[in-house]
């Protein structure tokens, strides 16, 4: 019994996190723009201390926890132009787009 309800209990989890992004809050990159130069977080966070673990809210779901410097955000643009981009903390942080 108990097995049975920390496999539910898993599942509910994994669907609950594993959710796409809502349209609103999707982030692109301006054109001219790349990650290519952005590596990804370890499990201890980011070997540089001016870089940060964020995840994306790209249009096909969250990115890999990546770090990420400060002004992110100005690499970035809204998918719904009456919005802006913003950057939650956390660990991972999130970078998603938010009401004006």
């Amino acid at each position: 019994m108990v097995r049975r309800i920390a496999m539910l209990l898993s599942a509910t989890l994994v669907l609950a996190t594993g959710c796409g992004v809502d349209d609103d809050e999707v982030v692109n990159l301006k054109e001219g723009e790349n990650l290519s130069d952005t590596p990804y977080c370890g499990s201890l966070g980011c070997a540089d201390p001016f870089r940060y673990c964020a995840e994306l809210f790209l249009e096909f779901g969250r990115s890999p926890p990546l770090c990420v410097v400060e002004n992110i955000c100005d690499r970035l643009e809204c998918a719904n132009t009456n919005r802006r981009c913003a950057v939650f903390d956390g660990f991972p942080g999130q970078v998603k787009c938010i009401d004006n």
